[in-house]
């Protein structure tokens, strides 16, 4: 069952070590090895690109569960490592998008999996600065919205004033 806490613990180290290189690959063939680079390259980049994008507070929290993590037994990181290693691939990568939305992926993913390239930085701000339960009530609207609707209520959300957003969510809750 996965933890908020296992996956912010591990969620730190991801993004905190997303400046670092890569271990040298065990000896391979020299395309295997280009492979491997040119993933962790853009695994690097989307860490980065994900660190950026967050505000600082959430970075502030990220941080400290970096330091919280490294303070515990290298049991318990196995163990925190583990458990967030037995989310699938589209929930890992959902907690780039920091520990506030990170915590709601499930809920918001049929929202945010397929987002055109040039809504992906408005939206992201959008998320960022919506409060907890905005995003909770917009994971529960997201998951009623049936998925030819998605795009439409997406765009929607986009272009709702902040000061709006939360008439809107109750508005749309109702429908």
């Amino acid at each position: 069952m996965r933890s908020e806490r296992a996956c912010l613990f591990v969620l730190a180290v991801i993004v905190m070590a997303g400046c670092q290189r890569a271990p040298e690959p065990a000896p391979q063939a020299e395309t295997n090895r280009q492979a491997i680079n040119r993933v962790h390259e853009r695994d690097q980049r989307e860490r980065q690109s994900a660190w950026l994008q967050l505000d600082e507070a959430q970075r502030q929290r990220i941080r400290d569960a970096a330091t919280a993590f490294a303070a515990l037994p290298a049991d318990e990181q196995s163990r925190f490592r583990a458990e967030f290693a037995q989310l699938d691939r589209a929930e890992q990568r959902g907690w780039l998008l920091g520990p506030q939305v990170g915590a709601l992926w499930p809920q918001l993913s049929p929202l945010l999996s397929y987002v055109p390239e040039d809504e992906r930085a408005p939206l992201l701000r959008i998320l960022h600065d919506m409060n907890a339960d905005e995003l909770a009530e917009l994971g529960r609207i997201a998951w009623r919205t049936p998925p030819e609707q998605r795009d439409a209520l997406r765009k929607e959300l986009m272009n709702v004033p902040a000061a709006n957003r939360a008439a809107w969510l109750a508005q749309v809750s109702e429908r």
